[in-house]
């Protein structure tokens, strides 16, 4: 993570003369340097606000490992949706080329700016807030691996926010070394033994460092100390904890079991490690009552101010003593019946001489409301649970957690084929959670559970499998393997997911252009590979020059002399740079080109369809402004109704200056207007003289819809429509 001062201004504007150039966008100052980044305090235009932007460092500077890594975690800051994460704003390129993502800008600082030694409430709620984030990344497969005091900033209400998941991993890569040439990526000073070396690393690791944040924020020092980094990974994988103050001793046992040195030996996961900062709650507690106060008292109190204290304690016992002595010696009173009829326990004897009768009755109304695990506090399960910390072996206690296990199992088996899988495994986890902490792994309910589950969560991964879904067929396998699936029915599925393409990762057929594979549309069996970019003026000019393909004739929208309009792509009106989408092309030509390029690259290209580009485009996830979400006609344009908003660009923008879609796409909803396949007059059975044209260009208005359509000749070319095209894989 980027150190950011907030009350310092690193560099000046007037010092800045490389400063990005990203376009709706001012940059203001540095905020600062890391690495492989440098963070800007930026203003985004269109909205008026500050922002922080995070901007690649010189590609020259860094390798392609670091730029994989830059972008890895770009997507998954983008994927976590979560008010104790540093949420993210946009990602893309700057004019220069140089990769970028926006982030909400947090003025009030990190976590190593403060200090929480004389603050243990407001620790335990900031180590809460942590757990509760961490817990919503790693139910999504997301470790974060860097957990430490400069990663965790505060908005404007004060609140902890997780940041900077760069060598954040999905579980199923956890034993991935992201920098390619087996370095360890991680702070050593919070490093988990198992992440120092560089195993396999879970979400466990990140409780690992959370336990040496809170003993760091504790005492004001790091629990090992070394400036040579293998002695300090030595320290953390064999030295034991070191003890707390004598003052801090209620987080020792908390902080031992989050630092434990093999992670099975560690709490569980978030929710956990949130049950057990409970004791320390309690504690604190207990610390601002009458009794808690009494001995801060004495701790704090000169002895001569105790000598009296004491006098006067000792004359006030005398005094309250004396009647009750003589109360002491007077016959006891005739029992009065209230009428209350015993009932039966589970050990045969009556709820009256249970001493846990009023708890029992507690968790059974608990379980049969469906409060099993939940709200903390009034549920089922950690009633039955704290009797028998008291009592073990309780057979009401014992018998009623079964029948919870039951009831748990059962809901888990019904909500296997519908709910969503962080919600399964998030009710998956609390059973373990409780079984664990009662010793009932072997309730029947729970042996039974994986016969019944099991076969579920198989049906749920080939699912996924057959829509195409990389990332959550490998979420199923995974859960459907901790349900105890056997390798022999996943081995075929992980064999196909091995094959699968992945959204949002660039990939080319040779020297063809960047594809971004889009999965199948509800009622296809296959995805598609679609052109990140529309087809560039660059390309299709070697196109045309190693055809010798003419160049036809142009119309402009606008021109009172349309037949007149001598334009072509080469000149349609207005200068153009080769990094700019191609205008001014018939269907025939961009049919003439997608020939070319699979003849190029062995694959076979063509024009979508409209129902393939609006499925492409992803409609429904597109968020923003005009502006913000492509190029159109905004007040850098003459003429007609515009957008309020402005880009600076007259005409078509670079490729990939506006925000790409939900698969990567660029430039869906704005710049050139794109042809489809879909013929306009084909009921009329004649040749197919017009076609469809889909999408917003730079004379889009606010009229405008994301997808409009219009239909135009098919033989003529458009200055504001060009095309992209789709492979099948």
């Amino acid at each position: 993570m980027i150190a950011i001062d907030p009350e310092r201004t690193i560099e000046p504007p007037d010092a800045m003369p490389h400063a990005p150039r990203i376009a709706g966008y001012r940059v203001v100052r540095r905020l600062g340097l890391g690495g492989m980044a440098m963070v800007y305090l930026a203003v985004q235009e269109s909205l008026d606000r500050e922002v922080a932007i995070k901007v690649m460092r010189p590609l020259r500077h860094v390798d392609e490992a670091q730029v994989l890594r830059f972008e890895h975690e770009a997507r998954i800051i983008a994927k976590l949706e979560h008010p104790g994460i540093v949420g993210i704003h946009e990602v893309g390129r700057t004019l220069d080329g140089e990769l970028y993502y926006v982030m909400p800008y947090l003025a009030r600082g990190d976590l190593s700016m403060r200090d929480y030694r004389d603050d243990e409430a407001g620790l335990a709620a900031l180590v809460s807030a942590l757990l509760d984030a961490l817990g919503y990344a790693h139910a999504r497969g997301i470790v974060h691996r860097d957990v430490k005091p400069e990663n965790v900033l505060f908005d404007n209400a004060d609140r902890p926010q997780l940041a900077d998941f760069g060598i954040a991993l999905a579980h199923d890569q956890a034993m991935s070394r992201v920098t390619g040439d087996g370095l360890v990526i991680g702070s050593g000073a919070q490093m988990s033994p198992e992440q120092a070396r560089a195993g396999t690393v879970d979400g466990r690791a990140d409780l690992y460092s959370l336990g040496v944040l809170t003993y760091e924020l504790l005492t004001g020092v790091l629990p090992f100390h070394s400036s040579d980094p293998l002695a300090l990974a030595l320290m953390h994988a064999q030295d034991p904890v070191p003890d707390l103050p004598p003052e801090k001793a209620h987080w020792q046992a908390f902080v031992d079991k989050a630092m434990a040195k093999k992670p099975e030996q560690r709490f569980r996961n978030a929710q956990a490690m949130q049950r057990g900062l409970e004791p320390v709650r309690r504690h604190l507690s207990r610390a601002q009552g009458p009794v808690g106060r009494a001995r801060s008292f004495v701790r704090a109190s000169p002895p001569a101010l105790l000598v009296a204290f004491g006098a006067l304690v000792a004359v006030s016992v005398v005094t309250l003593a004396l009647p009750q002595a003589w109360r002491v010696n007077q016959p006891p009173p005739e029992p009065v019946s209230i009428g209350l009829v015993p009932e039966a326990n589970a050990a045969g004897a009556s709820a009256a001489d249970d001493a846990f009768a009023a708890e029992l009755v507690a968790a059974r109304t608990y379980a049969e409301a469906g409060a099993w695990f939940a709200p903390a506090g009034a549920n089922a399960s950690e009633t039955y649970l704290d009797i028998l910390r008291r009592a073990p072996g309780h057979a009401g206690a014992t018998a009623g957690l079964d029948k919870v296990f039951t009831a748990a199992a059962d809901a888990l088996v019904a909500a296997l084929p519908r709910e969503s899988l962080a919600k399964v495994r998030e009710r998956h986890e609390q059973i373990g959670l409780v079984a664990d902490a009662a010793g009932r792994r072997g309730s029947p309910a729970l042996e039974a559970l994986p016969a019944r589950a099991a076969p579920l969560a198989v049906e749920r991964a080939r699912a996924q499998v057959a829509a195409w879904n990389a990332d959550d067929t490998t979420a199923w396998l995974a859960f459907a393997a901790t349900l105890g699936a056997t390798d022999d029915v996943l081995a075929p599925m992980r064999t196909a997911l091995a094959a699968m393409p992945r959204t949002g990762v660039v990939t080319r057929d040779g020297n063809g252009p960047p594809l971004l594979f889009v999965p199948p549309r509800k009622g296809s069996s296959t995805g598609l590979y679609v052109m990140r970019d529309e087809v560039l003026l660059g390309d299709y000019t070697t196109f045309a020059t190693q055809t010798g393909r003419a160049a036809g004739r142009c119309r402009s929208m606008l021109s009172p002399l349309r037949l007149l309009d001598r334009r072509d792509w080469k000149d349609p009106g207005f200068t153009q740079g080769r990094d700019e989408p191609v205008v001014c092309v018939a269907h025939d030509d961009a049919q003439a080109y997608a020939a070319w390029l699979s003849q190029r690259t062995g694959k076979r290209y063509r024009l979508p369809t409209l129902v393939e580009w609006r499925h492409a485009a992803q409609l429904a996830a597109a968020r923003g402004g005009a502006c913000e979400l492509g190029n159109v006609a905004d007040s850098s344009a003459a003429g007609g109704t515009r957008h309020a908003c402005g880009d600076g660009r007259a005409h078509t923008a670079p490729a990939g200056r506006s925000r790409a879609n939900a698969y990567g796409l660029h430039d869906v909803f704005g710049n050139v207007a794109e042809w489809t396949a879909d013929c306009a007059d084909a009921a009329s059975g004649k040749a197919c003289a017009r076609r469809l044209v889909v999408g917003r260009s730079w004379r889009s208005g606010p009229a405008d819809a994301l997808d409009a359509t219009r239909t135009i000749p098919a033989e003529r070319g458009f200055d504001d429509v060009g095309f992209r095209l789709v492979r099948e894989p």
